[in-house]
Parts: C-alpha cells; sequence; structure tokens
C-alpha cells in the first residue's frame, strides 16, 4: 500500500526515473504523502534527520560523495527556510539536490492558517528550477513537469525545488497507480576547444586551477593533461592538483604579469589572485567548467568553455606563462593549529576521504600537501555546514574512511550533525579548538579595530566539544599535545591549542611560504 495522493506517488516514482536513490526526511504532518509513498517503493532507501539545516547539508554531502541526486523533504513552515543555507551552496557548487516542501493548499496562504508560509518560488534565484504543483495536477502535466527537473539536472546540474500543495486528509492509502513516464529531453550542446582561439592573440597566457571534483582531479592526472598543455598551473589547494609536476601554489600568481587568462574549476580560495588578474587589463580570458562560467577578469574578452577540462585537448601553440617550481620546507612548529593539522594529514593516507570545514582550516592546506580526495564547502564558503556534509558522505559511502578537520565555530554552529555522527563508524573528526574565531587574525585590517570590536570577530569562549559530543552518543576525546592526538581513536577528537603558539606557527608558515 501506499498513499492516496497522485502526485506523491508519482513524485516517488520519478526521484526513482532520474537516478535518486535516497531521500532525507525531516518529518511533519504536510509531508505525510511523500514520507508513506517514498516509504513504500522497494527502490528508494530513506533516511530520517529532525534538523531541516543538518539535513540538507547530508544531502549535499551524499551527492558529493556518490555523484547522484540526493532528495530532501520537509513539512511547511519555517521548516522549509532551514534548508536555505544548504541550498545555496548546492546551487555555487552545483550540486543536484532535490527539495521537496509539502505545503498548505494555496487557497489558505496568507489566511491565518498555522505553519504557513509563502513557498512558492521561496529560494529564488538561487536554485535552478521552482514548480508548486496541487492535486488537480494531470498524469500528462506531471510527465512533463519532471521530465524537465531531469533535464535540468544533467544540464546544470543545480539544486531543483518542487512544492507540493495537499489539501486533508493525508493518511489516506491505496494500491500504487502506474509510474509516470518521462520524455527525453535534448542535451544542450556545450563549447568546444575552438573556443580557446581567443587567446591566440596574448603574448603571455596564465593557467589557474581552482577548486575541483576529486574525480576530476583523478582524470586530469591519469590524462597528462598538465605536461601536455606546456605551461605551469596556477592550483589552488583545494583543486586536488597542488605538488603535481609544472604546479605552484595559486598565491604566486601575484608575482607574474600576463595578458590572457585560462581558468579551469570552481572558485579560488585566496582573494589575492583575484585582486591581482582585475588589475591586469586582461585582453582574454577562457574559462572551462561543465556547469559555471566564472567571469573573474571582468572583462569584454570573456569566454565560457561548457566542457570538462579532462575531456579537453589543450593547444601546445599558445605561449603559455612557464614558472619554475621551488620547494617549499615546512619548517619545525610549536603545538599549534597548523602542527594538529599536519598530524592528521600524517596520519591519513591517499585513500582516505579528507573534509576540510571552512575558513582558517582550508587555507592550510596552502603549506601540507594531501594526495586522496579532498571536499570543502566553498559554493559560498559559509562555516554552517561542513559537519553534516561530511556526516552524509560517510553514510553515503560505509566502505571508505572518511577524515573531517574543521573548526571549533563551525563544529558548534552544526553540533545537531553530532547525532548521526555517533551512528557511523567511517568518520573520524577532529575539531581544532582554539577558543575564538580564529580566522580573523588572518585577514587585514581586523588588528586596527577597537577592543569591542575585535571581542566580536573572535567570539571566544570555553566549551567543551569533546563533552557536547559525548552527549549526543558519540565517542570522543581532548587531545593537547601530538603524542595525545596521534593515540587518539574516537570518533570525535577535540585538538586544544593556544592563541600565542598559533599565530607564532602561522608567522613560521607564512615566511617559509613567501620567500623566493
Amino acid at each position: 500500500m501506499t498513499t492516496d495522493k497522485a502526485i506523491a506517488q508519482w513524485t516517488i516514482d520519478a526521484l526513482v526515473e532520474i537516478g535518486v536513490k535516497r531521500i532525507i526526511y525531516s518529518p511533519g504532518s504536510r509531508n505525510t504523502p511523500l514520507i508513506i509513498a517514498g516509504t513504500a517503493h522497494p527502490a528508494i532507501e530513506h533516511r530520517t534527520v529532525l534538523d531541516e539545516r543538518s539535513a540538507a547539508f547530508q544531502a549535499l554531502g551524499e551527492s558529493l560523495i556518490t555523484g547522484l541526486p540526493v532528495a530532501i523533504c520537509c513539512t511547511s513552515g519555517s521548516a522549509i527556510a532551514n534548508y536555505h543555507p544548504a541550498i545555496l551552496e548546492a546551487f555555487y557548487s552545483k550540486v543536484p539536490l532535490i527539495v521537496l516542501t509539502a505545503d498548505r493548499p494555496s487557497e489558505r496562504i496568507g489566511k491565518g492558517e498555522g505553519q504557513t508560509s509563502q513557498q512558492t518560488d521561496f529560494y529564488n534565484p538561487h536554485i535552478g528550477f521552482s514548480a508548486a504543483i496541487n492535486e488537480s495536477l494531470s498524469r500528462e502535466e506531471a510527465e512533463s513537469l519532471w521530465s524537465e527537473v531531469r533535464g535540468n539536472l544533467q544540464d546544470k546540474s543545480e539544486p531543483v525545488h518542487i512544492n507540493l500543495h495537499f489539501e486533508e486528509p493525508l493518511y489516506g492509502q491505496q494500491e500504487p497507480v502506474a509510474p509516470l513516464q518521462l520524455q527525453e529531453l535534448p542535451a544542450q550542446s556545450i563549447g568546444t576547444a575552438q573556443d580557446l582561439s581567443t587567446l591566440k592573440g596574448c603574448s603571455n597566457i596564465a593557467v589557474v586551477c581552482g577548486q575541483l571534483h576529486p574525480y576530476t582531479a583523478q582524470e586530469i592526472k591519469a590524462n597528462n593533461t598538465i605536461a601536455q598543455s606546456g605551461a605551469t598551473w596556477f592550483v589552488d589547494p583545494l583543486s586536488g592538483l597542488l605538488g603535481q609536476p609544472n604546479t605552484v601554489n595559486i598565491d604566486q600568481l601575484v608575482h607574474h604579469k600576463f595578458d590572457g587568462l585560462l581558468s579551469v574549476g570552481g572558485q579560488w580560495m585566496s582573494k589575492f589572485p583575484k585582486f591581482h588578474v582585475r588589475s591586469l587589463g586582461l585582453s582574454a580570458h577562457v574559462h572551462i567548467d561543465k556547469y559555471q562560467a566564472w567571469d573573474l577578469a571582468d572583462i569584454t574578452g570573456f569566454t565560457w568553455v561548457k566542457q570538462g577540462i579532462d575531456t579537453l585537448h589543450l593547444p601546445t601553440s599558445l605561449s603559455w606563462l612557464k614558472v619554475k617550481a621551488t620547494n617549499k620546507v615546512v619548517p619545525d612548529l610549536p603545538w599549534s593549529d597548523a602542527a594538529a593539522i599536519q598530524a592528521i594529514l600524517r596520519m591519513s593516507d591517499q585513500h582516505t576521504v579528507l573534509h576540510l570545514g571552512n575558513s582558517s582550516i582550508p587555507r592550510y592546506m596552502n603549506y601540507f600537501k594531501f594526495e586522496g580526495a579532498m571536499y570543502c564547502n566553498r559554493g559560498v564558503s559559509g562555516i554552517d555546514g561542513s559537519l553534516s556534509t561530511a556526516v552524509g558522505a560517510a553514510a553515503a559511502s560505509p566502505e571508505e574512511k572518511h577524515v573531517l578537520i574543521l573548526g571549533d565555530q563551525s563544529a558548534l554552529y552544526d553540533s545537531n550533525a553530532l547525532y548521526e555522527l555517533s551512528t557511523l563508524q567511517n568518520l573520524e573528526v577532529f575539531v581544532i579548538n582554539n577558543g575564538r574565531g580564529a580566522i580573523f587574525d588572518w585577514l587585514p585590517g581586523t588588528s586596527t579595530t577597537s577592543e569591542e570590536a575585535q571581542a566580536v570577530f573572535s567570539n571566544e569562549h570555553s566549551l567543551n566539544i569533546a563533552a557536547l559530543a559525548a552527549a549526543y552518543g558519540c565517542t570522543a576525546t581532548r587531545a593537547s599535545n601530538v603524542d595525545e592526538l596521534n593515540n587518539a581513536s574516537e570518533q570525535l577528537i577535540e585538538v586544544w591549542t593556544a592563541e600565542a603558539e598559533n599565530k607564532q606557527a602561522y608567522e613560521q608558515l607564512h615566511r617559509a611560504h613567501s620567500a623566493k
């Protein structure tokens, strides 16, 4: 038996046809028809996550690790607003989430009905496709709608939002109706290698690579793309390419002048290379990415090649910028955030799936190398869902070992994910607790503000995160030195560091990194 709401049945059938394997439910009353239909379908797995914000980031992690769309489903009212941060990240990171929000009947909106808000087009403009449907929807209309959803996911890899208006009663059941027959829509055309011709008039071209999905990085390595290009690649640490032959850190870009730019992949972590590029007055900029156009140079001569770099054969006739790579020696470090991260990376081999929280944590990857798969939510660079994202990825790939390194502020912000962490055996979480928001020590200008302003930035605290994790049912411990860190095997390890040593270590790393 399944729900007697046809639009709910059709929705679940369409998800299966699209390739969805999992729905993450945040239960309520209004989304009951979708829960009944989803739990009755043999081809759909499901999990329950009470906190909608955490649920959405967990779905993001699942989709990142599997490459498949993942559905999230919530009730009406304020519930849908909690999805929004993860949807922003999915939109800018091109992750195909399918967002199902249940709603009151449309005629009850704005009439004082409880748990009711304006949900139609709620996530615009940060959504690839949005539609609102009610129970009067015909089969033909449903087939057309979900065919369009599938085409959108294939062409854009952006999240989609379907808002479903359900009438009461919500709990009726019947035998399943015939599933939808989705149409095959023509795929959008993509660019070709000929689009690189805009660079031929440039005397010197820099190749810059931002964040990449680990699978793309593996393809680049396997195809020997970097060596064949004849160029030095300036690579972001989150590209997964730092340390490869003919690569240098993206920060070194500021020391060179060029009139053409070939960029690949996603966001650049550092601001200063972006500032430098925009100051040069480039003649041409070509960006290569399957889904996203990054017009970094703000020039009229911008071309977007909608194609994966792993399948693009770069011409060797262009004048590439070549730079001699220098090996930077990491100095001996005092016990600190940096020393702890270095030790964790040494314990993690190339088969470990590494997740990074945001803010200061990924910036340390400028100084250390990691050969395995590496994930970080850099679409909008928020700190709010790092733990949930790693939990979702680990839940979707139980055969792999996952490690997450994040800061205390990120961990506290996303602490509801600790409940799901307690159920996993393949995710180890290291929380770097320096008792403050240390990222603001990195940013120019904050030290010149008033003491009151600096106190707001730092958000100092003395909270015991290991104890918090234990309250959620996780095994947890604290480490205050490298020996305690190396011997820890709990699900969550809280790494204690001090401000003075952190500043000393960072200055040592920065000097070594900046030395020519």
